[in-house]
């Protein structure tokens, strides 16, 4: 069954995309999820708040989440929303569909990591000892570098009093 699901947004994508030279075409900087880059990461937005969003290809509501963010971003005029997306997806098999959700999402702008290859229990553990890998997963992530953690699908009104509208 989840290989069905996977094949079928593969195939959306696909087509969505134009196919893969579309995906292709484009410099899309993500990198595999490590405790060093997290923690860098965390470093980095010190001072800021931000979104640290999960998502995968086997997640419906995942790519809801997405568009809701892509068009809250649009709606921005060049001001990036500050944004972390990691994708959830711990196999070296889906990065040509990775690479198309990145682009069709309009999200080659933002950070973006992935899980690496065998890696999606480390990886989830790392970022919270406390999550099991429901989806999607979001965090809240305040100026001091506090985690606040919410499964599920995300509310337009609390993304944009989180980012938007501090």
């Amino acid at each position: 069954m989840k290989k069905r699901v996977r094949l079928f947004f593969a195939l959306a994508l696909f087509v969505i995309c134009g196919g893969s030279s579309q995906a292709q075409n484009y410099s899309i900087d993500h990198q595999p999820f490590s405790q060093m880059a997290f923690d860098k990461l965390k470093q980095q937005q010190l001072g800021n708040r931000w979104l640290m969003v999960l998502w995968s290809l086997d997640c419906p509501a995942c790519f809801k989440e997405l568009k809701l963010i892509q068009t809250l971003q649009l709606e921005q005029h060049g001001k990036a929303l500050n944004v972390i997306f990691i994708n959830a997806d711990d196999t070296d098999e889906v990065n040509l569909e990775r690479k198309q959700v990145l682009v069709s999402y309009e999200m080659t702008n933002f950070t973006n990591f992935y899980f690496a290859d065998g890696q999606g229990d480390i990886s989830r553990y790392q970022i919270d000892p406390q999550w099991y890998g429901e989806l999607p997963r979001s965090y809240f992530v305040d100026e001091q570098g506090k985690f606040h953690g919410k499964s599920g699908l995300l509310d337009e009104n609390l993304i944009r009093s989180w980012l938007i509208e501090k």
